[in-house]
């Protein structure tokens, strides 16, 4: 009896170790988000997320995220879902944004105290949308990186031929700055290997949660030991895309999206895309595709370049018809490739009447702006920008009741810097504006 206790005891005491190793070895840590700041650059604050993780789990690759706006959580969500997929460290800053100088030093700062608090290593990706992408591509030219995805802005030819990082622009063809991708589709023959095109459908704004996801996943799967079943979701998931692109006649994007897989680390191994890469892209619904696109860039340009002139020598009726026109032509052209000109032509308007907006108001020229204002309004009339332009006019006459009313409705309509609102506007405008955001 005694033997047998001694012996059913030692196999509960092996059971307890036994389980006690198991449940140490797959202890995790939970995700978590917060709002912190640099130890040695107060003002340089940002959204940090860690997805959950073995606590023994080696530390993992980091994402930087630039939003245009400096929108640092609405960026942040974007990428949460990939960093669960494929896990990354993401932080995503709320200082730098369009018209920041000194983003170099900023990046640089904020990588640095992100690897002292948080379980960041040594490899670093950046991505940004517009304006971000440009700063996002401008560290990179100064600053080793690992990787880069780049949405709604590219650079030059020269810009990514001095890159040896790879490079996933994701692009809509859609998109006023469409162009910059375009020069290199159109020439596929000279573009460089470490550049990967992704186009959709996007307008100007950040891509969906899911195609930000499968770009961080073609990062990481390329670069590490991925599971059988992970590394076959994702192959199975990109063939999907490309017949399902093939059956809506999308055929640049599909033969864009069989080159990235087929050029990329470890995602090809049986030659199955690059098979379906050269099958498309000798196709001659992708090479019609193609010319047709050229004819329409070929359009696009100088109708841009009359608009330029329309905008000191037309009224604002003038305007108004030719807006309806565009709009009718958008919505009854049965040409996808036509539709999507008139959209980039639409978003040049606006980005044009920004910036003649933001010269008016750098020269107090009230006339300018006024002019400029009518057409922006007509163009775009919900533009948080063109509201946040608008308020100038009465500013300058010391209407104060108006300055703030076309001031709230701008943050009404998704205007978020107050720091830019703060060095426009008076301490006391200012100040009644971020009182009744609270």
């Amino acid at each position: 009896m005694t033997r047998f206790f001694s012996f059913t005891f030692t196999l509960l005491l092996a059971s307890l170790v036994s389980c006690s190793g198991v449940s140490k070895s797959s202890e995790t840590t939970k995700a978590f988000q917060k709002t912190d700041f640099c130890k040695t650059d107060p003002g340089n604050n940002y959204e940090i997320y860690v997805p959950k993780r073995d606590k023994n789990q080696e530390k993992l690759p980091l994402l930087v995220i630039l939003d245009s706006h400096g929108g640092g959580k609405f960026a942040l969500e974007k990428f949460k879902k990939g960093a669960g997929q494929y896990p990354v460290v993401l932080a995503a800053s709320n200082l730098i944004k369009n018209g920041y100088a000194d983003f170099d030093r900023a990046i640089g700062r904020l990588i640095e105290d992100i690897r002292q608090k948080y379980p960041a290593n040594e490899i670093v990706y950046l991505t940004g949308f517009s304006g971000g992408a440009r700063m996002a591509l401008g560290y990179a030219l100064a600053h080793p990186v690992n990787g880069l995805i780049l949405c709604g802005a590219l650079g030059n030819p020269q810009q990514i031929g001095a890159l040896s990082c790879p490079i996933l622009s994701i692009s809509g063809t859609d998109d006023f700055n469409f162009v910059e991708t375009a020069q290199y589709l159109l020439q596929e023959e000279t573009m460089p290997q470490n550049l990967k095109i992704e186009l959709i459908n996007a307008s100007h704004s950040w891509p969906d949660n899911q195609m930000l996801a499968d770009a961080l996943g073609a990062f990481r799967l390329s670069e590490s030991t991925a599971s059988a079943t992970q590394l076959s979701t994702y192959l199975h998931r990109q063939h999907a895309r490309i017949d399902s692109l093939k059956k809506n006649n999308e055929w640049v994007k599909a033969e864009q999206l069989a080159r990235n897989m087929a050029i990329t680390n470890n995602l090809d191994k049986d030659k199955t895309f690059w098979k379906e890469y050269n099958f498309l892209r000798t196709s001659s619904r992708y090479l019609d595709q193609l010319n047709q696109l050229g004819q329409c860039l070929s359009n696009e340009m100088n109708l841009r370049q009359s608009y330029v002139e329309a905008f000191s020598s037309r009224d604002e009726a003038w305007w108004k018809n030719e807006i309806k026109a565009i709009d009718d032509h958008i919505k009854n052209s049965s040409d996808p490739l036509s539709q999507d000109m008139y959209r980039r032509i639409k978003g040049f308007w606006g980005i044009a009447c920004y910036s003649y907006c933001k010269q008016a108001v750098a020269q107090r020229d009230e006339a300018m702006l006024r002019k400029t204002l009518e057409i922006y309004q007509a163009v775009e009339p919900r533009n948080p920008d063109m509201f946040y332009f608008s308020a100038f006019l009465p500013y300058w006459k010391g209407d104060a009741t108006s300055t703030i009313e076309a001031l709230q409705k701008a943050v009404g309509e998704g205007y978020a810097d107050l720091d830019q609102l703060t060095k426009d506007f008076s301490e006391n405008i200012s100040l009644r504006i971020k009182d009744r955001r609270r």
